[in-house]
């Protein structure tokens, strides 16, 4: 992860990846999915690290604030933010522990917690796919599949809602929120030549 600078970027950063953490969380249940528990779990370092340059900035703009007394509180509110994220990524682990357990899903939840068939799901980009060397904004799906990337990784990069001119690369991992429609087309554009001449 890439040190970030201010308060700010890092606030807007622990909003975006609790969202993650909680949509993954759910994902890996209701998909009965390992890799997207997995994938929760790198967000959960992501939020860890974030959450520790939180206090270390917090408590720099506090020792340099000319009003103490009035900014301390405002300080404290910050960190309480941190906190209340990190507790959330917390929780998640029990969800999780559901997919890790591999046990199946009890149509009782997929019932309870599905969205109208809308899916978020995890593509590992093939090399030499249709996806790799694309640009975000080049990947067309019927506007009916609500189909957008919510995320992606290189290695251990994360980039969230990646804007329309990042470019996809062989080996690159994303996670997507769509309907089945869209969900089947991104599993086949997301094989490489390899797995689709099955050498």
């Amino acid at each position: 992860m890439a040190k970030t600078k201010n308060l700010k970027e890092i606030l807007i950063l622990l909003r975006k990846y609790s969202q993650l953490i909680v949509d993954l969380g759910y994902a890996a249940v209701l998909e009965d999915n390992l890799e997207l528990a997995q994938e929760a779990f790198r967000i959960k370092s992501e939020i860890k690290e974030l959450d520790y340059q939180l206090r270390k900035e917090a408590l720099m703009v506090a020792r340099l604030s000319r009003s103490a007394k009035e900014g301390i509180p405002q300080i404290a509110n910050i960190l309480q933010i941190g906190v209340a994220i990190k507790e959330i990524s917390d929780g998640i682990d029990d969800l999780i522990e559901i997919a890790l357990r591999n046990v199946g899903v009890h149509p009782i939840i997929k019932i309870a917690y599905s969205r109208k068939d809308i899916r978020i799901t995890r593509h590992e980009i093939g090399e030499g796919s249709k996806l790799d060397g694309k640009r975000v904004d080049e990947i067309k799906m019927d506007p009916e599949s609500i189909f957008r990337i919510i995320a992606m990784r290189r290695e251990d990069e994360w980039t969230l809602d990646p804007p329309g001119g990042k470019k996809l690369q062989g080996g690159d991992i994303i996670i997507t929120e769509g309907r089945d429609a869209a969900v089947r087309k991104m599993q086949e554009y997301a094989k490489g030549k390899k797995e689709e001449t099955g050498k």
